[in-house]
């Protein structure tokens, strides 16, 4: 049995393009003014460039750390908490470096548990 292409990733960035596209161009028309919107929340592209990667198993935690860096300029644009670029970078490294450590338990598990199937058939 051939196995189908999976397309969730064309079919997401299509739709992400086509809303954007659409935004841009009532703003252009002079329909809506999206330029402050977008100033205060452009961060939001790289969190949703990271959610694409959430669909393929293969790069689900390329996509939490990409993820974790719009959240972290998010954060930043905001001024949440105080954050600054100057002041918070060093929060970005604890974030990204939990993730790996959470990576390689995650993983140790998964082959561990893979190991334990393959004992008992």
């Amino acid at each position: 049995m051939s196995k189908r292409p999976d397309n969730s990733d064309q079919i997401f960035w299509g739709l992400f393009l086509l809303a954007a596209g659409t935004f841009l161009l009532l703003s252009r028309l002079h329909v809506v003014d999206f330029s402050w919107t977008m100033r205060r929340y452009w961060p939001l592209i790289v969190v949703i460039a990271g959610a694409s990667h959430m669909f393929h198993r293969k790069t689900i935690w390329w996509g939490l750390s990409i993820m974790a860096i719009g959240a972290w300029l998010q954060m930043v644009t905001l001024h949440l908490y105080g954050f600054t670029y100057q002041s918070s970078w060093p929060f970005l490294l604890v974030i990204l470096g939990g993730g790996i450590i959470l990576r390689s338990i995650a993983d140790a598990a998964r082959r561990r548990d893979a190991e334990g199937g393959e004992r008992h058939v």
